[in-house]
C-alpha cells in the first residue's frame, strides 16, 4: 500500500476512534444527567410525602454546644481513615439515607445513629415534640438521617435525646436544664447517657457521677472544669 494511502487509512481509523470516544463520552454524560435528574426527583417526592412539625425541648444551648463540641473534638482526634469514613457517612446520608439508617451509621454534627432514632422518634411523638400529619413513621425514621445534616433539625434530634435521658434519670429529672448547664459534671453525666452509658443503664441511673469516657471527652480532668465535691 502506498505511503499516502496508508496515512489516509490511519487517519480515518483515528478519526473513527475519536468519534466513538466522543459519542461514548456524550452518552455517558447524558446517562449521568438522566440518573441525577431521576435521583433528585425521587428525593423531592420523598420529602414532599413527609408532612411533619417539631417542638424542640428546652435543653439549654450550653448543654447542646458542649455535647456537639465533645463529639466534634473526639472525631477530630481520630486517624485520617476514621475521619474519612465519618465524612463519607455524612455524604451517604444525602445519597442513600435509608441505607445509612439501616446500617446504623452516625451522621450529622451530633453523630446520631439509626438505633438511637428507633427509640427517640417514637418517644418524641408520644411526648409532643414531633407530629406527623400524614406520614408513615417508618418514612420519618430514614428521612431524619437525611435531615440530620440541617443545623436546626440536628439540634432538635439531639435535644429530644437529651431530654429523654434527663427524664429517665431519677435525680436528673428533678433538675432543670439551667441547673444542669451550670455544672460541668452534670452535663458530662447526661452526655454519658448520650454515649450509651456503656450499656449499663442501671449503673447510670444510680448516681450523678459521669462515666470516665464522658468525663474525659468533656475535659473534666483539666483544671478549671471540675466542680467542688
Amino acid at each position: 500500500m502506498p505511503p499516502a494511502l496508508r496515512l489516509c487509512v490511519q487517519l480515518k481509523r483515528k478519526g473513527c476512534t475519536l468519534a466513538k470516544l466522543f459519542i461514548g463520552g456524550l452518552l455517558g454524560i447524558l446517562v449521568g444527567a438522566l440518573g441525577t435528574t431521576l435521583f433528585l426527583v425521587s428525593r423531592v417526592n420523598a420529602l414532599a410525602k413527609v408532612d411533619f412539625s417539631i417542638v424542640t425541648p428546652s435543653v439549654s444551648s450550653e448543654v447542646l454546644l458542649a455535647v456537639r463540641q465533645a463529639e466534634s473534638d473526639f472525631y477530630a482526634q481520630q486517624p485520617a481513615l476514621r475521619r474519612l469514613i465519618e465524612n463519607g457517612q455524612d455524604v451517604a446520608a444525602f445519597l442513600a439515607p435509608s441505607l445509612v439508617y439501616r446500617f446504623d451509621f452516625s451522621v450529622g454534627p451530633f453523630r446520631l445513629k439509626g438505633h438511637t432514632l428507633d427509640e427517640v422518634i417514637p418517644w418524641a411523638l408520644q411526648n409532643g415534640y414531633l407530629e406527623l400529619q400524614s406520614s408513615p413513621l417508618a418514612d420519618f425514621h430514614w428521612l431524619y438521617v437525611y435531615l440530620a445534616e440541617q443545623p436546626g433539625l440536628a439540634d432538635w434530634g439531639a435535644a429530644v435525646l437529651l431530654e429523654r435521658l434527663r427524664q429517665k434519670h431519677p435525680q436528673l429529672s428533678m433538675l432543670s436544664w439551667q441547673e444542669i448547664s451550670a455544672d460541668p459534671n452534670l452535663i458530662a453525666k447526661v452526655y454519658s447517657g448520650y454515649m450509651g452509658a456503656g450499656g449499663d443503664w442501671d449503673a447510670w441511673k444510680a448516681d450523678l457521677i459521669p462515666g470516665r469516657v464522658a468525663a474525659a471527652r468533656m475535659k473534666l480532668d483539666q483544671p478549671g472544669n471540675l466542680t467542688s465535691d
